[in-house]
This record gives C-alpha cells, structure tokens and sequence, in this order.
C-alpha cells in the first residue's frame, strides 16, 4: 500500500516521464564514477585533452562547514551537492554542440553511496535521508540518464599511498565505502544502466581511456540502445522495500 506522499509522486512522476520522451537524442554520455583517490580527475582531463565534451565536478561551497562540523551540516551539504548536481545536469539536457561520447565525473549517481553512508554513521536522520532519496530517485526516473557507467577502483594499498603523495593523509579507511559503491553499482544494472569496471592500478590511464573509448563505441553501434529494464521509483520504507514500475 502506498502512502499518500508516494502516490503523488508516482503520478507527478508519471507526468514528467512523458517530458522525457520529447527530450531529443542527446551525444553518448558516459559517467566516470568511483572513490576517492581511483582516477576519476585524471581520466576526464585526459578525454579534455582529446577535444571530448567533459564535465567535472564542481567545488562544493558547503564542503568546509560539513568537515569541521559533520554533525551539524551533513544534511545541508549533501543536499546543496545534490541541488547543484541535478541542476547542471537538467541544464545539460539542452546543450548543444557535445561530442558523441561526452564524459561526466560522478554526478547525481554518486550522491546515493554517500546519502547512504552518512545516514548509517548516524550523520543524517532517516527523514533526512529519505528526503535525499526522493530527490535521488526524481531525477533519476525523470532525466536522461547515462548509456555507460564507468567505475574506477584500485587496491586499498594502491588507493593509500595515492591519497598520501597527494594530501599527505589518508582521509579515512579505503575500504569503508566499497560495499556501498557495490550496492550502487549493482542497482544501476538493475535498471538496465551498463556499468565497466576497471581496475586503475592494472591499467594505466591512458590504457583506461582507450577501454573506455572502444566499449562506448562498441555500445553506440549496437542497434539496440534500450534499456533492460524501465524505469523503477524505488520508495523509501525502512524496514520494507516498497518499488513501482512507472
């Protein structure tokens, strides 16, 4: 039984499904996605490099009040990070002139490992976070989304001493977000969103690029661009998982 709050999503939802369809073919998009320290920043300047589209992602104003007080400011700045996100992604939509393939680092995609992270540390309430959701699970089902997913990773010792010749510290254990990422990732080929993953210590990254360059290319001549799944509102119940196919 769906709430009343779900009800009217799902038809507002619906609404804006119908939007979707009118939205013209848009260039292959990929989104590069990963941890902290996997080669994410590398790899998107060296597809700038090459005259591809790319889009990085943008510094968070609220990062700083989040770091000295998590506590206090996790909420509001994972949901200003979201905000941004979706924003410059729904702009995007429209832009014309991008390379086919384009490129994104992260996006609204990742936003969900750490939503999901901090509201297991006790950092965000389950009305928080099932707030976060709900915008999540919006855009998801309502704009396009990516034709590939990559995600980088690399070994935690690999992933160690990368973040101490580039920070000097390592922030926290590497190990600590991967079943979130796995859960992430298997989610998206849930609904049909293929994901390539790539180890980054094996592959250098010009090697990354090459893999990643052939299998868009591969997946753009293939007459069969559709989803394997619809699209699907997963709502949040703590406790029970509620879903409806749209």
């Amino acid at each position: 039984m769906l709430t009343a709050r779900e009800y009217h999503f799902m038809l507002q939802e619906q609404s804006l499904r119908q939007e979707r369809k009118e939205i013209p073919e848009k260039p292959f998009l990929v989104t590069i996605v990963g941890g902290e320290h996997s080669g994410k920043s590398t790899l998107i300047e060296t597809f700038q490099d090459r005259g591809l589209s790319t889009y990085k992602e943008p510094e968070n104003p609220m990062m700083q009040l989040f770091v000295e007080n998590p506590q206090k400011y996790a909420f509001e700045n994972q949901r200003h990070k979201m905000t941004q996100l979706m924003s410059l992604e729904i702009l995007d939509i429209r832009h014309e002139g991008a390379t086919s393939p384009r490129f994104r680092e992260s996006g609204v995609l990742a936003t969900e490992v750490y939503n999901r992270y901090l509201h297991d540390k006790g950092l965000l309430t389950d009305d928080q976070y099932g707030t976060l959701h709900w915008m999540y699970e919006h855009h998801m089902v309502t704009y396009p989304t990516p034709e590939l997913v990559g995600y980088l990773y690399a070994p935690d010792a690999e992933v160690r001493r990368r973040a101490i010749k580039r920070d000097g510290v390592v922030a926290h254990d590497p190990t600590e977000l991967q079943p979130y990422w796995e859960r992430l990732l298997v989610e998206l080929e849930d609904r049909g969103i293929p994901v390539y993953r790539i180890n980054t210590q094996d592959h250098p990254v010009g090697v990354t690029q090459e893999m990643i360059l052939t299998q868009a290319e591969k997946m753009k001549q293939s007459t069969d661009r559709t989803r394997r799944q619809p699209a699907v509102l997963r709502f949040v119940s703590f406790g029970t998982a509620i879903s409806c196919r749209a």
